[in-house]
């Protein structure tokens, strides 16, 4: 097992909280000027003003989600070890209809 260093620098709240605050900001910031500048015109419908973009943020991230990959996407270290242990124990006929087996589903996607 790893063992941590006893001087880990730890993140601070004074600069987490800060920069946590900044990002949310900027991405409301990018969401106002994303709205005002293409759904405002295209649709004809009102600028938005900050706290608008930010809650307009806000709710698009509690209806569609996270940023970044859904979770069951993410490669983990024990996942890795799992697939790794897993390939390892396949025989050489076993690796190869799997391989088979994923070409196929790729290319039943790509002719979609």
């Amino acid at each position: 097992m790893h063992r941590q260093h006893k001087y880990r620098k730890r993140w601070s709240p004074f600069i987490f909280v800060p920069l946590i605050l900044a990002v949310v900001a900027l991405l409301a910031g990018v969401v106002m000027l994303l709205w005002n500048a293409t759904i405002s015109p295209l649709f004809d419908l009102p600028e938005i003003k900050f706290w608008q973009a930010l809650a307009l943020f806000a709710l698009c991230r509690l209806l569609f989600g996270r940023l970044g990959p859904p979770p069951a996407y993410r490669q983990t270290p024990k996942r890795r070890a799992a697939w790794k242990e897993k390939w390892g124990n396949m025989s050489e006929e076993e690796r190869a209809s799997f391989k088979a087996r994923w070409k196929e589903r790729c290319k039943k996607r790509e002719d979609s």
